[in-house]
């Protein structure tokens, strides 16, 4: 157990399931905990102020836009976001989970339904399998901490045939994979009307 210990704390996570869940937050794992819209540079602004002191904000949206500056501001990143893909939704999904701005609707509702199929599955895992898909996914990118960010919570409820290392690491890569393309693919129309 010291072992795991130290591996998670090795991964920014110094006490596993310390943070408590009632059963609402359980069942509120994977749904929107924060909605913006933002239609324009005011909507941006205010959100960038508000969510400024959000640990994950910055790393999340600038992870997979590697056209923006690496060292923006979280309280200018959704400012940064709006002039390099226009408007958009920006949305946290789960108390734990990822922040992400969606270019519209469907794309948020399709990132949204890629991170629940991860917490879904992480959920019935074992501890051993969940460390090394996390351990994994870091390797990849500082902002790929989905696994960690869950397992600061007692959300698991481990099952005899629960998802292998491999499947969670397939699921949070399929995730940022996405948040991505949708990203990149904003980018690429706005562009095309400037």
């Amino acid at each position: 157990m010291a072992d795991r210990s130290a591996r998670w704390a090795a991964l920014g996570l110094p006490r596993p399931r310390s943070q408590p869940l009632s059963e609402g937050d359980r069942a509120r794992l994977a749904h929107l905990a924060e909605l913006r819209d933002i239609g324009g540079p005011s909507e941006a602004a205010r959100a960038g102020a508000e969510f400024a002191g959000e640990r994950w904000l910055r790393p999340d949206l600038l992870g997979v836009r590697p056209w923006l500056y690496p060292d923006t501001p979280a309280r200018e990143v959704a400012s940064a976001v709006l002039r390099a893909e226009w408007t958009g939704f920006l949305a946290l999904l789960g108390e734990s989970g990822p922040w992400v701005y969606a270019p519209d609707v469907r794309a948020l509702q399709e990132l949204s339904g890629a991170y629940a199929a991860l917490v879904t599955a992480a959920r019935t895992a074992h501890e051993a399998e969940v460390l090394l898909a996390a351990e994994r996914s870091l390797a990849l990118g500082a902002h790929r901490t989905l696994l960690v960010r869950l397992e600061a919570t007692p959300y698991r409820q481990p099952a005899r045939s629960g998802v292998t290392a491999d499947g969670l690491h397939d699921l949070e890569t399929a995730f940022w994979t996405l948040a991505g393309t949708q990203a990149a693919q904003a980018h690429a129309r706005w562009r095309s009307r400037r």
